[in-house]
């Protein structure tokens, strides 16, 4: 939950509260004791209060569907419970929405969203959340928007970046039928450096799913598969059917 700087300013409280308890133990200054603690115990109370996210996703379905053979044309559908942790929470922002080919068409539950921010193609977005719920109850969000020439190569990666505190995250890569995956894997990317995960599950060699239980806020988790390459055949019916 902490990154660096905020675990020792955790350890450095919790060592006060510790001192607090053997002042107030060994000492015959039992009341300053308490009072180490109680304000260490403060100060611990409000490092969480100020890391905590604003909101919270129960589970994060994620799915990538490739519509040709060539991977020249792609949807991506993203379904989450979110749940504002504060009751003053009106709208949400989708971050770190990018691929490798374009992207065009994002919508929020099949709306344009209030707001968008293109950074060297790396898309922000905000949607206001439907009028009449309560918003620390939660409701499902929709992310989807459509890719070009993304996965034309043999090789080709889903990914997504965790920026609100999720509970379960599910990637899912649905491949047409005709190019037969070879292999798949799972890792995420943690400072820029990748650490292998459990591998994913592949059925019927189009569909590779993988679940992450309690992903870490601001790490990378991506999906990689390799499938073969179109043959002449395949390129030619894609051509002339086009």
């Amino acid at each position: 939950m902490f990154d660096r700087s905020n675990q020792i300013v955790f350890y450095l409280n919790s060592c006060i509260a510790f001192f607090g308890v053997l002042v107030a133990l060994f000492t015959p200054y039992a009341v300053m004791g308490l009072l180490f603690i109680l304000s260490a115990l403060a100060l611990i109370y409000d490092q969480f209060e100020q890391n905590k996210s604003a909101y919270t996703i129960d589970h994060l379905n994620k799915v990538l569907t490739v519509h040709d053979m060539g991977g020249n044309k792609a949807t991506v559908r993203q379904v989450q419970m979110t749940r504002a942790c504060y009751a003053g929470g009106t709208e949400y922002w989708f971050r770190n929405i990018r691929a490798v080919g374009s992207i065009s068409n994002i919508q929020v539950n099949d709306r344009d969203p209030v707001a968008k921010i293109n950074t060297n193609g790396s898309y922000q977005v905000c949607t206001g959340f439907p009028t009449g719920i309560k918003v620390t109850d939660g409701c499902d969000l929709v992310l989807s928007y459509q890719c070009e020439g993304g996965y034309i190569h043999p090789e080709g990666i889903f990914s997504h970046v965790v920026d609100s505190n999720t509970r379960q995250l599910s990637l899912i890569v649905e491949l047409p039928k005709g190019r037969a995956i070879s292999s798949a894997r799972l890792y995420c990317k943690r400072n820029g450096i990748e650490e292998a995960l459990i591998p994913p599950v592949v059925t019927g060699q189009t569909r590779i799913e993988a679940d992450i239980r309690n992903p870490e806020v601001g790490v990378e988790y991506c999906l990689q598969w390799k499938w073969g390459e179109e043959n002449l055949i395949q390129k030619l019916r894609r051509f002339f059917t086009a």
